[in-house]
């Protein structure tokens, strides 16, 4: 059974009120306090404080379920088997309508900017490497 962690505000009773979902209570935790560690490291007082932090948190959670389940939009369409998704094209946030919603309603753009390039990480063949290390000073690594 998965608790909330501190920081999580949004129940699953209030995630279930703007998604559909099948999943326990418990499973819903998780999602709900994967978007109270996002949340946590992010100040919205200027976008309205602990009601903006509130929404933010229950669309991130919504946005995160959704990923998991990719939740049904829509489905028989005039007769016609037809579905659709809630997953947009785009990277992040951006790929589903819930993230988005969270977009827009963080006002400092930090939400955004979460998940940018933060590292590189360059590997180098044989030779490369070699060539490296005989730049380095042998020496000092192996005191």
């Amino acid at each position: 059974m998965t608790d909330p962690i501190p920081g999580a505000i949004v129940t699953p009773d209030d995630l279930l009120e703007i998604i559909d979902s099948e999943l326990p209570p418990e499973s819903l935790q998780a999602f709900i306090n994967m978007a109270a560690i996002l949340t946590s490291r992010l100040d919205f007082s200027a976008c309205g404080g602990a009601e903006a932090t509130y929404e933010i948190q229950k669309l991130l959670a919504a946005h995160f379920l959704t990923m998991y389940e990719r939740t049904l939009k829509s489905e028989n369409v005039g007769g016609e088997w037809s579905a659709s998704y809630a997953i947009q094209d785009g990277e992040g946030l951006r790929s589903s309508l819930y993230g988005q919603m969270a977009l827009v309603l963080d006002c400092t753009g930090k939400l955004a900017a979460t998940g940018q390039k933060r590292a590189v990480i360059k590997t180098y063949g044989y030779y490369q490497a070699r060539g490296l290390l005989d730049v380095l000073e042998w020496g000092d690594w192996n005191a």
